[in-house]
């Protein structure tokens, strides 16, 4: 994959597939992108570039009780 990299965690995510990558590549960013939006990976890095952080305990211990916090804001449904 090409592409510049973040990192979030120990985890290196390619943040953009070359348009010229096979189906494959391109399937495979894909997957990994609905995988970090399921398991919070990508909030979690928007929270750090939100509040300009370095990803560390503390910040995710803050992003955790912002997250609680905005969950329980939200009307539920049935």
């Amino acid at each position: 994959m090409k592409g510049p990299s973040r990192f979030v965690g120990a985890t290196v995510i390619a943040d953009s597939v070359d348009p010229s990558s096979t189906s494959f590549a391109r399937a495979f960013a894909l997957l990994v992108s609905a995988l970090r939006e399921i398991f919070d990976e990508s909030a979690y890095a928007r929270f750090l570039s939100r509040r300009q952080m370095a990803s560390s305990r503390e910040a995710y211990a803050a992003f955790c009780r912002e997250y609680e916090a905005a969950k329980g804001r939200r009307p539920r449904c049935c």
